[in-house]
């Protein structure tokens, strides 16, 4: 197995960086691993041109929302042997349609060779990410309320349309002091950290904010009504159907800014798990996290509209909680580092 990088389109403190997947290539057959996003035209070129190629795929079902060509990568399609994608849904959709079994549903594997030791807990509770729907925004709020930590990625992205504007953009970029045209921006506590600090912090940390979805905006419901047989997939299902009083709703759904809920997994339940933080996940139609760990067991949901209630609960007596941690991090450990994934997923691909 080659793991190949050339032409890679993220940066180096993406998650699959810290995957150390090259320490098993050598005992698997003779295929090429993508861990991410690359330059799809490459894969015409003489390094991958005619090899089998298995892609890990970490924009489904979101890949669907945007018109981008080289985002949703539809024509390179049947380019991949296997895809090893994060959306079962979207897994079990392509498959039918497609009348074979090239996706597999996988989860984020993690090297824990490169995870902090066990730490002292000094903040309560923390979120990273972006704040993509006003759902989250109200939980930074409401997380702001304790000794919390918001590691914001990338910058501070928001769901409000006024600081998404191109011109409100350059503004930020070329006044940095105009923290007023960043929604959500006086809620930071880090930016931009590297993942092994992000670790540090969240090692620290008594409990981690999640959930599972991610936010579609009209625009986005438009570009999914385009693609052959979306209402087969279960990722979709809450998506409104087209037709004529539809594209009309449509039309001023984008005005207002409204988005639509689909399943994403996500990262941080893995690394909660691997840094022994408390994995407090939203509720929500699908929950992706119970394909994976066990709800009371491996982690805690709290119920959309009553987080504060529950970090309160939580906080109030957390020694209750902590075989909650370390049932998590056992599973972790047992099940969803880079050698189990490895041994899954590739070891036996032929």
């Amino acid at each position: 197995m080659e793991v190949h990088t050339g032409g890679r389109k993220y940066p180096e403190e993406w998650i699959m960086s810290f995957t150390n997947m090259d320490k098993f290539a050598h005992l698997a057959g003779d295929f090429v691993y993508l861990e991410v996003r690359i330059n799809f035209k490459g894969l015409l070129g003489p390094a991958l041109k005619g090899r089998k190629i298995v892609y890990a795929e970490l924009e489904e079902p979101n890949r669907f929302f945007l018109s981008d060509p080289v985002f949703r990568r539809d024509e390179y399609e049947y380019y991949f042997y296997k895809i090893l994608t994060i959306c079962p849904f979207t897994a079990a959709w392509l498959n039918k349609q497609q009348g074979a079994q090239r996706r597999i549903p996988v989860f984020y594997p993690i090297d824990p060779e490169l995870g902090p030791p066990k730490m002292e807990k000094i903040y309560d509770i923390i979120y990273s990410g972006g704040l993509h729907s006003k759902e989250i925004f109200e939980d930074v709020k409401t997380i702001s309320r304790f000794n919390y930590r918001f590691i914001a990625h990338n910058g501070i992205l928001t769901y409000k349309t006024i600081p998404n504007l191109r011109i409100v953009r350059k503004m930020r970029h070329l006044f940095p002091s105009m923290k007023f045209l960043e929604a959500g921006a006086r809620y930071i506590t880090e930016q931009n950290i590297p993942h092994l600090e992000k670790w540090k912090i969240m090692a620290q940390t008594k409990i981690t904010l999640l959930q599972n979805t991610v936010p579609c905006n009209a625009a986005g419901v438009t570009n999914v009504w385009r693609t052959k047989g979306w209402e087969d997939n279960g990722a979709f299902a809450l998506f409104p159907r087209p037709s004529a009083r539809g594209i009309i709703t449509n039309f001023f759904d984008r005005i207002r800014g409204k988005t639509f809920t689909a399943p994403q997994l996500k990262t941080r339940a893995f690394e909660a798990a691997l840094c022994r933080s408390l994995i407090l996940c939203r509720r929500d139609p699908w929950n992706l996290i119970e394909r994976f760990f066990e709800p009371g067991k491996e982690f805690i949901y709290y119920e959309p509209g009553k987080l504060e209630e529950k970090v309160r609960e939580i906080l109030s007596d957390f020694k209750k909680y902590e075989p909650v941690i370390e049932n998590a991090h056992k599973k972790f450990m047992a099940e969803y580092t880079t050698q189990r994934f490895f041994e899954k997923y590739l070891k036996y691909l032929t």
